[in-house]
């Protein structure tokens, strides 16, 4: 039986609201140019039709056997069930029943891949009045900082994996797009969760670039991070410059006191050779007899300016993939103005692997503080996904998985490890029509379908079939904007606020600021016209962050950053 529940709000409330709405719509309508959609010439949002009676659609899942082991407490594994969702129009609301963010139970985790959690160096840069470089930032850094609700409101398993989709503009080139959100949930309770015990090697970068706040940063986060250690827990520390020591051997976890002060008896000096510090660290792990129940990883404390040994991202991929075929992780942690992102962030793409740059304070006890358990916790490994494009249609491309590589018809995608989190993840598709054409949809017509797998920790499969068709009576055809679900408006704003940061940081690089203050403009005004209606916290912390860096671009002296060099930290001779 469906109960209706009615409230009224306040008058005031009411006006604020229908004023949010009415400013983006308006900001949105004057400050973009006409959507075009290939041959069918340029269509205006259609305000009529966006304010119109929400559209239907139907997800049908179709399930294989599913086999599945996992050393977590939680019920047998099933897959997503979604037999009817009504999706929204801009304007519509949310079927009855279906899981929105607030109808999900508080306690329950979520799942994200690994790679990169955040997005928090550009973000410092451009907070900081800087302009990045447009490598410095990812789309799945900025999904995972959010909390996307999935298609599926249900979880009865470990990973659930489900699909949903959105059709609205895009706003690097201005037409309408089909969006496929692939997302990522569990059914592990925040309250019932013990994270593994951990055979934990620190490895400490204390090379010259790292005075200051660097350092400072560092010691902050390894004072929490011993807070949050057990006596079931083993530790070793290993420190280097140009050269690399364990300065605490491997040994359970007792004298805390001693530890911190060996924290803080730490001192920047020297060059940076990483290699000799990943190297002594994966084999002092190794070496450990491993033991029922723990798990293996090294974190890594760096600003990532490497000046000895090897400095290149090939050879530590080399190094870490090694050792991850052995069952030892890697997290990496950025500090500094000058962080080396890019290198870090390659081999944090392995399986295993994830990475966080910590830009503050509050950034160092969000990490350690509420995500420690999570982020040392794989959930499963090697989850492919294979989703068929269907006729008529193209896969332009996917976002939030940087392993994927365009030129394939369909999407095979594979993603190394999906650890548990606060958050619930998402990887994005993006469809247009073939050879130019209009794209639409009538009733009936297929939207995607696919086969979603995973090898779990334990080592067993996970494997379900799913289809999604458009069961809406009206024409989804350029003007219009329909979302299946709230996670996927969510998911569609973030995707145009990546855009903004992509396009708007390499348009300035190439010379072009007019065009970049464009690009940014057109991203922030898309993503406020869906958070008129969201009304997300996040997401308006990303569209502020936009106009700060269309702040940025605007500036007279404006110019991309720049790292320092590290050449005046040489080697010390021995």
């Amino acid at each position: 039986m469906m109960t209706t529940s009615n409230y009224t709000m306040s008058k005031p409330t009411t006006i604020r609201i229908f004023q949010s709405i009415v400013a983006a719509l308006l900001l949105f309508l004057s400050s973009i140019p006409a959507f075009s959609q290939g041959e069918s010439g340029s269509s205006s949002v259609d305000s009529s039709r966006a304010t119109s009676a929400p559209l239907d659609g139907t997800v049908q899942v179709r399930s294989g056997r599913v086999q599945t082991n996992s050393s977590f407490e939680v019920a047998p594994p099933a897959p997503p069930s979604l037999k009817t969702v009504t999706g929204s129009g801009l304007g519509g609301s949310m079927a009855p029943g279906f899981a929105s963010p607030r109808m999900m139970s508080a306690s329950a985790l979520g799942a994200t891949i690994g790679g990169a959690k955040d997005i928090g160096y550009a973000r410092r840069l451009i907070e900081q009045g800087h302009v990045p470089n447009f490598i410095d930032f990812s789309p799945e850094g900025l999904y995972s900082e959010h909390d996307i609700p999935t298609p599926s409101g249900e979880c009865d398993a470990k990973l659930c994996l489900s699909l949903g989709y959105g059709f609205a503009p895009a706003a690097d080139d201005r037409t309408n797009a089909l969006f496929l959100q692939l997302g990522m949930n569990s059914n592990i309770k925040a309250d019932q969760f013990r994270r593994p015990n951990l055979q934990l090697a620190l490895v400490i970068d204390r090379s010259g670039s790292m005075e200051g706040e660097s350092m400072e940063a560092t010691k902050k986060a390894l004072h929490k991070l011993v807070a949050n250690l057990t006596a079931d827990d083993e530790l070793t520390i290993i420190q280097f410059d140009d050269n690399a020591q364990v300065i605490w051997p491997a040994a359970r976890v007792g004298n805390k006191e001693a530890l911190n002060k060996l924290i803080d008896g730490i001192t920047p000096d020297g060059g940076t050779d990483i290699e000799l510090g990943l190297r002594l660290g994966f084999a002092q792990l190794a070496a450990l007899p491993a033991r029922e129940g723990a798990s293996k990883r090294l974190f890594l404390f760096t600003d990532a300016m490497p000046n000895a040994g090897r400095t290149d991202s090939a050879s530590f991929r080399t190094l870490t993939q090694k050792y991850a075929a052995e069952g030892i992780g890697l997290t990496a942690f950025g500090v500094g103005v000058d962080f080396g992102h890019e290198l870090v962030y390659h081999i944090s793409q392995l399986r295993g692997g994830n990475f966080f740059y910590l830009e503050t304070p509050e950034k160092v006890a969000k990490v350690f503080d509420t995500e420690f358990d999570y982020l040392v916790t794989p959930l499963v490994y090697d989850l492919n996904v294979t989703i068929k494009t269907p006729r008529g249609l193209k896969l332009k491309a996917v976002y939030g998985l940087p392993t994927w590589k365009p030129g394939d018809r369909d999407a095979n995608l594979h993603v190394p490890t999906v650890f548990l989190s606060s958050n619930r993840g998402a990887i994005v598709l993006r469809y247009e029509r073939e050879s130019n054409g209009t794209l639409g949809f009538s009733n009936g017509d297929l939207i995607a379908s696919g086969t979603l797998g995973f090898t779990d920790v334990n080592g067993k499969e996970y494997k379900e079939e799913q289809e999604v068709r458009y069961n809406g009576q009206a024409k989804l055809e350029p003007g219009a904007q329909y979302f299946t679900h709230d996670g996927i408006k969510l998911a569609t704003a973030l995707t145009n606020i990546y855009f903004g940061l992509r396009d708007g940081c390499t348009l300035f690089a190439e010379g072009k600021r007019e065009e970049a203050a464009e690009a940014v403009t057109r991203a922030k005004t898309l993503a406020a016209l869906q958070n008129a209606q969201l009304m997300d916290e996040g997401l308006t912390k990303e569209i502020k962050l936009l106009e700060k860096l269309a702040e940025n671009i605007s500036k007279k002296d404006a110019e991309v950053h720049r790292k320092q060099s590290n050449e005046k930290q040489a080697p010390r001779s021995r």
